[in-house]
């Protein structure tokens, strides 16, 4: 098969396809080629650089699927929002471990005096008719620190309750594999929910709340930031546009840290530097922003051309190869093949893994180069 001299592959398996054998044999030439990671043409041969990677990651990192009488709670009121959660992810030192993830994404809700979500309503409105349950963190989310929920009312499992303890997690595995590739964490800012009680927004005192929590658990060193590919150029754009990202080797061992959040939120964060200039976060933007180094394409078939686009100007998508649980429930791959064609970098999934629900959809992509299996 022909591939571009410019865009990155990954390789896949795709089970219970008739298609199966050619990918297969598609799977080799492409594991062969992300070894090598660029064209020879290219002025930088034989550099792997991060945006060279192609890496499996999860939706809603931290999630676990709602009890059947909330689930039901849910479902009555929003259908199509109970189908869509219906999934709960390993705890994360297996998804960085036994699944070799390599990208994260956690929902964050603002909580400094603590407690503002440790009774959702779902869990009073269970123990009303008969059905108490207990909270399996309710000492750590009675606790001051951002939480992480999908959902403070209903949607609120979830297999690590704070932003403190999901890094701590993350470090605690990195530090026992120093050799791996960069760990992608996207955070979603959160301020919306269902039901009360209203989350606080977002604004300088959560920023710095964030980057504050950040740094008490990964050293400055440790973390990929904006200043760190900017470098000497006056833009993050004019920095990673037909260059690319930097080097993979010599930030192994780092995390990187992504905004999910567009509009208002992500505005705010940019008002004190276009640049982002000591700020942790890279932020999603136009490709003509002076921040541009980071893009959220979450839909890979009709952002398909841009993204390949965006991908051979040397920048960093984020795309997801399936939403809402529909394309496993379809078994439907083709929404994966578009990722994969697009050369996204950061391939999220809400099904990392087998699921005897949905037999035959199967997504995995190759060890991350210059790493051991654990």
């Amino acid at each position: 098969m022909t591939l571009p001299s410019t865009s990155p592959r990954c390789r896949h398996r795709l089970a219970g396809e008739a298609r199966s054998a050619w990918w297969i044999v598609a799977s080799v030439a492409l594991s062969v080629w992300i070894s090598l990671s660029v064209s020879a043409a290219e002025p930088d041969a034989g550099v792997l650089r991060i945006n060279r990677l192609c890496l499996l990651g999860t939706h809603n990192s931290y999630h676990v699927a709602p009890d059947p009488f909330v689930a039901r709670l849910i479902a009555s009121a929003t259908p199509a929002e109970a189908r869509a959660i219906d999934c709960t992810q390993r705890p994360i030192p297996e998804q960085l471990g036994r699944l070799s993830l390599r990208h994260l994404e956690l929902d964050c809700y603002r909580d400094p005096d603590g407690g503002l979500f440790a009774k959702p309503l779902g869990l009073t409105l269970a123990g009303a008719v008969g059905q108490p349950q207990a909270l399996e963190w309710q000492d750590e989310l009675a606790k001051p620190g951002i939480k992480v929920i999908h959902s403070p009312g209903f949607d609120f499992r979830t297999t690590v309750p704070t932003l403190e303890a999901a890094l701590h997690e993350v470090k605690a595995w990195s530090d026992a594999h120093p050799r791996h590739v960069p760990i992608f964490l996207l955070l979603e800012l959160k301020s919306d929910a269902y039901a009360p009680p209203q989350p606080l927004p977002w604004n300088d005192e959560g920023f710095a709340e964030l980057e504050a929590t950040i740094l008490a658990v990964f050293p400055r060193e440790r973390i990929l930031a904006p200043d760190d590919v900017r470098g000497d150029k006056p833009t993050l754009r004019e920095a990673v546009e037909g260059i690319g990202w930097p080097e993979v080797d010599a930030h192994r061992g780092k995390i990187v840290c992504l905004m999910d959040n567009e509009g208002g939120v992500r505005d705010a964060y940019l008002a004190n530097s276009d640049v982002l200039a000591g700020r942790l976060l890279f932020a999603s933007v136009a490709a003509d922003h002076p921040a541009a180094a980071f893009m959220k394409r979450n839909d890979p078939q009709g952002a398909h051309d841009e993204i390949r686009r965006l991908v051979d100007a040397g920048f960093l998508v984020r795309t997801r190869v399936d939403a809402g649980l529909e394309e496993p429930r379809q078994g439907n791959l083709g929404r994966f093949e578009r990722a994969l064609s697009s050369g996204a970098q950061l391939l999220s999934t809400d099904l990392p893994e087998p699921d005897a629900r949905f037999p035959g959809y199967v997504i995995t992509l190759p060890l991350p180069p210059g790493e051991d299996r654990p």
